[in-house]
């Protein structure tokens, strides 16, 4: 199965730049252009990665709702947030809803190409620890019998 990353940003400059950068990397993409049609894809299916512009159509903070609402949906899911009105209480607000990443526009792609490759390679460390636990959890036969044994009360022995 192909690592699938949705981007989500309402230039479409950027959304082909960073469209064209992920195919040629090797993975699947799709776009989405505004708030409503990202919400739509993600509820349609959870991305692998997510990269989000924070400021969309609807205002200030769309970037950031999209963030949270993939992560009360699976809270694995890397999210690189991207943005051109970027503060230090931003980048805050976004790493700790669970961000992966934050960059600045005008990034640089190759840094960009590097957290996408880093956020592909954490999933897939992630499920591979998944797998793993399972494997060990269900690979157990539980045998034998636990008898509880409690001592009679001082009562019971005649005291």
């Amino acid at each position: 199965m192909s690592t699938e990353i949705l981007i989500i940003d309402d230039n479409a400059d950027i959304r082909n730049i960073i469209n064209d950068l992920i195919i040629e990397a090797g993975y699947k993409t799709r776009l989405a252009a505004n708030y409503n049609q990202a919400l739509n894809e993600i509820d349609k299916k959870l991305p692998d990665v997510a990269i989000i512009d924070v400021k969309l159509d609807k205002s200030d903070n769309d970037g950031l709702e999209l963030l949270s609402h993939i992560k009360t949906k699976d809270k694995n899911i890397p999210v690189i947030i991207i943005t051109g009105h970027a503060n230090v209480e931003m980048a805050i607000k976004a790493l700790k809803a669970g961000a992966f990443e934050f960059i600045e526009k005008p990034f640089n792609q190759e840094r960009l190409l590097n957290f996408i490759n880093r956020a592909v390679e954490n999933l897939n460390l992630k499920n591979k620890n998944k797998e793993f636990e399972s494997k060990l959890f269900y690979s157990y036969e539980l045998i034998g019998v636990c008898l509880l044994y409690t001592s009679p009360s001082p009562r019971d022995r005649g005291w």
